[in-house]
């Protein structure tokens, strides 16, 4: 059995969609067990509200439901109080926003047998946008190495016990995915087949400001603990991501102008300014 954690702010357009996802999975045993934690953290929506109105359906279907109000604004600080909840020591970790594929928790718990350290992922899906320059972004980006062959674990990502024991509490750090990846060898990362839909902004504008925060996210990761980077071999700076734009010349030229935006966007960032909650999607 494992922990489910899923960290919300101001998610009452998306965790209803997140949560169906859940109880619509197949392959499971009636009694699996899975423990579903919805960290709402510095909500004023009806987050809250409408996850607490699915427990009665999880209780049926095998899971149990907790949902913690957390009035302190943080995402990290939202990880580490539901890890104080989490029932078990093997983990994923949803963004709201995400559906999971049927098959998904089916395959994880499957993962989850290895007892090796272990990170795991799963097959990214983005929904087709209605703007075309997000769709061009997309197409891009999920025929990166980074993505395509990698386990690049945005939106979610899961670990077992023995791979958890390296790291005490999250830091406050942006990209919490990326630095619970890096503390993985490559070759103790694992990508099911089973897929989730990863929803990406809509837009230009939306995508440069979202792409920026990514890239800020990483510049912190890696001035703050640069002795990860010794396990970050699926960097976006390889000649293979040349040949992907090339390959793909029209949208390529629209995610270049994304990320050399973002990126030169992110070199302005001031590492004095106080950590708070933020999120990829716009």
């Amino acid at each position: 059995m494992f922990t489910i954690i899923i960290p919300s702010y101001n998610e009452e357009n998306y965790i209803a969609s997140c949560l169906e996802g859940l109880l619509a999975q197949v392959g499971l045993d009636p009694d699996h067990g899975i423990q579903v934690i919805v960290a709402a953290n510095g909500c004023h929506d009806r987050t809250v509200e409408i996850s607490r109105s699915y427990e009665t359906r999880f209780a049926d279907n095998g899971f149990t439901l907790t949902v913690l109000d957390i009035k302190e604004p943080g995402k990290t600080n939202a990880l580490n109080r539901a890890d104080q909840a989490a029932e078990f020591e093997d983990r994923a970790y949803l963004d709201a926003d995400v559906v999971l594929s049927p098959p998904f928790l089916a395959e994880l718990a499957e993962a989850f047998q290895d007892d090796a350290p272990r990170y795991i992922g799963g097959t990214v899906d983005i929904p087709r946008s209605p703007s075309w320059a997000t769709r061009a972004y997309a197409k891009v980006w999920l025929d990166l190495p980074f993505v395509s062959e990698g386990v690049p674990g945005i939106g979610f990502y899961a670990f077992n016990a023995r791979g958890r024991a390296r790291w005490q509490e999250f830091p406050k750090v942006y990209s919490d995915d990326r630095f619970v990846r890096l503390q993985f060898k490559p070759s103790e990362r694992r990508k099911l087949k089973a897929s989730y839909q990863w929803p990406l902004p809509i837009g230009f504008v939306n995508m440069i400001k979202a792409r920026r925060r990514w890239s800020e996210g990483n510049n912190e990761l890696y001035q703050k603990y640069p002795e990860l980077l010794v396990n970050d071999s699926e960097r976006n700076n390889s000649v293979g991501n040349v040949s992907v734009i090339l390959r793909h010349p029209i949208a390529g030229v629209v995610f270049a102008a994304i990320y050399g935006f973002s990126t030169g966007l992110a070199k302005f960032h001031s590492p004095d300014q106080p950590f708070h909650w933020r999120r990829g999607r716009v």
